[in-house]
């Protein structure tokens, strides 16, 4: 009798335990495509789905949210799987972590190697600012069958962050890979190298400069801005700046020259500005560094540009598509 009314107690405990756990999540089940690759997710129960298509983050988000409770937003990203490799991605990802929020070192980020729904995941936490606030941000990459997803969330720095932490953990650990199309995963790769554009090489016997990709982004005074990410190579003896970019280069729309642009002060494209404040960092010989220059548009057309001929000579015009 004795151990028939310890296992009720026990068989309620676990009841209530799993009530729990299921609470904290939102019963309606988000879906979002990117890439041809379908996913599912859950969000946490007081959280709700970003139905703006904005682009708030810096990023090309294929799904964003925010916490109705607290002030903790959160965004996926997704790429195709084959771009990202497993081996090496720990501890690499956890030092570009460090470099990027100013921490003095790895170690003090956290991070854990993880299975979500049985794909290979890595997870990191640490403190850092958003919208001008003090914040837990908790990095969640997995791999899927197609897809590598990278599951971002700011958790506001308060009394509840441990709670809400648990929360993000049981949201995350339900996302999973749903379908895969493979036609409209080649569309997304055409369509990703339209917009990555040619590659631009500015060269001479000094400094080399290479084209990874160009944007169209939100600006100081809501304008719209051409960012034009670039590999910057220091081939001379003498450090440099990536910022040499701007007396080198020379961007014309309809025979008008542009002026140079810039990020507002609080702008949450947090990955285009941390790619700008790279460039009044020296470079040493042999050494590269990426960065980003802004350019003011004045519509959708073309974009030219010059270089200078004193530091390139003959080196003829390039036009450049702007990404819609």
């Amino acid at each position: 009798m004795k151990n028939k009314r310890l296992f009720s107690v026990m068989s309620l405990v676990f009841l209530f335990t799993l009530i729990g756990c299921t609470g904290q999540l939102d019963k309606e089940v988000q879906n979002f495509e990117d890439g041809g690759v379908s996913y599912e997710m859950q969000l946490p129960s007081s959280w709700k789905k970003d139905n703006t298509g904005r682009m708030d983050y810096g990023l090309k988000t294929a799904i964003s949210g925010e916490d109705t409770r607290s002030n903790s937003y959160m965004f996926i990203t997704t790429v195709p799987v084959a771009e990202v490799a497993q081996e090496g991605f720990g501890e690499k990802t956890r030092e570009q972590l460090r470099e990027r929020y100013k921490y003095k070192k790895a170690k003090d980020i956290f991070m854990k190697e993880v299975k979500i729904n049985g794909n290979p995941a890595y997870k990191y936490t640490l403190n850092t600012m958003f919208k001008e606030k003090s914040v837990w941000a908790q990095f969640y990459y997995i791999w899927t069958k197609h897809g590598f997803v990278q599951v971002t969330f700011y958790s506001a720095d308060d009394n509840s962050y441990k709670k809400r932490s648990e929360m993000i953990d049981a949201s995350v650990e339900t996302l999973k890979e749903v379908d895969y199309d493979s036609k409209k995963a080649a569309e997304a790769q055409k369509s990703q190298k339209q917009e990555e554009g040619d590659v631009i090489t500015i060269e001479n016997k000094e400094i080399k400069m290479e084209t990874t990709g160009v944007r169209k982004i939100t600006g100081e005074g809501n304008k719209n801005l051409l960012a034009i990410r670039y590999t910057f190579t220091n081939l001379n003896s003498t450090p440099v700046e990536p910022s040499i970019w701007k007396t080198l280069v020379t961007a014309t729309q309809n025979g008008q020259e542009l002026s140079v642009g810039e990020l507002p002060q609080d702008t949450s494209f947090l990955d285009v500005k941390e790619l700008a404040d790279e460039q009044s960092k020296n470079v040493e010989k042999g050494e590269s560094l990426e960065s980003v220059a802004f350019y003011e548009l004045s519509d959708d057309s073309s974009v030219e540009l010059a270089f200078s001929q004193e530091a390139f000579p003959e080196l003829k015009p390039v036009r450049v598509v702007v990404p819609k």
